[in-house]
C-alpha cells in the first residue's frame, strides 16, 4: 500500500491531480487494498485519480467501446464492482459521469477477478 501511497502524493505534488482526486483515492486504498492485492489496483488507482481530476477540471471525457462494456456486464463480478462504484460516488458526494463510471466498473472487475 506504501507504493500506491506514493504515486498518489507524487501525482499530488507535481500538479497531475486535484486535492480531491487524492483524498478519494486515500479513501479507496483504504478500504479496498491490502499488501496481496496492491499489484492489482494500480491501474485502477491511477485512473480514479486521473478521472477525479477531468472531472474537477471540467475536461473532456470519453467511454470504453461497448464490446468491452458488453463484457464487462457479464462478469461474475459486476454486482461487486457495481456497488464499489457505488461507494466511490457516496465519497465524492455525487455520481460519476457514466463515461468514468463505465472504467471504473471495467478496472474494479479486473481487480476482483
Amino acid at each position: 500500500m506504501k507504493a500506491l501511497n506514493e504515486r498518489i502524493e507524487l501525482l499530488h505534488t507535481t500538479d497531475t491531480i486535484t486535492d480531491r482526486a487524492k483524498i478519494v483515492c486515500e479513501k479507496i486504498i483504504e478500504q479496498f487494498v491490502n499488501e496481496d492485492n496492491q499489484e492489482k489496483y494500480v491501474m485502477l488507482i491511477t485512473h480514479l485519480a486521473m478521472a477525479v481530476t477531468r472531472i474537477d477540471r471540467n475536461e473532456e471525457l470519453t467511454s470504453p467501446p461497448e464490446m468491452i462494456m458488453d463484457e464487462i456486464r457479464r462478469s461474475t463480478c459486476f454486482p461487486q464492482a457495481q456497488f464499489n462504484i457505488a461507494w466511490v460516488e457516496s465519497i465524492l458526494n455525487g455520481s460519476l459521469p457514466k463515461e468514468e463510471q463505465d472504467f471504473l466498473l471495467m478496472h474494479f472487475v479486473n481487480v476482483l477477478n
